[in-house]
């Protein structure tokens, strides 16, 4: 083979090759929300922090990339403050109060197509 064949078969094999890399792991497919801890006691000092994280095709976390989103508080915003909001990185940090109950957060992110729904429940503190 000659020499320009050799360069130009591997210019398109590089290409081909950064072509699925992207499609499969920088892409995002799907976007899902993350909640850690699931739950909040109402002792005026646990946090929740909540996550959008964007998955690839392969159902990893997209590499590279960030999943912007917005925070609404649909239900029991007088239960927890709100501590750190973060729309450019799609994450959340909440502090319960002293009462019990329920908070419901909505969330539209900018790659999917609707919004999410998380509900954090309030337990009371029997320590």
């Amino acid at each position: 083979m000659k020499r320009s064949t050799i360069i130009f078969l591997s210019i398109v094999f590089l290409l081909f090759v950064s072509f699925l890399f992207y499609k499969y792991f920088i892409n995002i497919y799907e976007t899902t929300v993350e909640v850690e801890p699931e739950k909040l006691f109402a002792d005026n000092q646990s946090s929740v922090i909540v996550s959008v994280i964007s998955l690839n095709a392969l159902g990893w976390k997209a590499l590279f990339r960030n999943s912007p989103a917005e925070f609404e508080i649909i239900e029991g915003e007088s239960l927890a403050e709100i501590q750190f909001t973060d729309s450019i990185n799609g994450k959340l940090i909440l502090k319960a109060k002293s009462e019990t109950g329920k908070i419901i957060i909505k969330i539209k992110s900018e790659y999917s197509l609707f919004p999410m729904i998380v509900e954090i429940p309030i337990y009371p503190n029997y320590t």
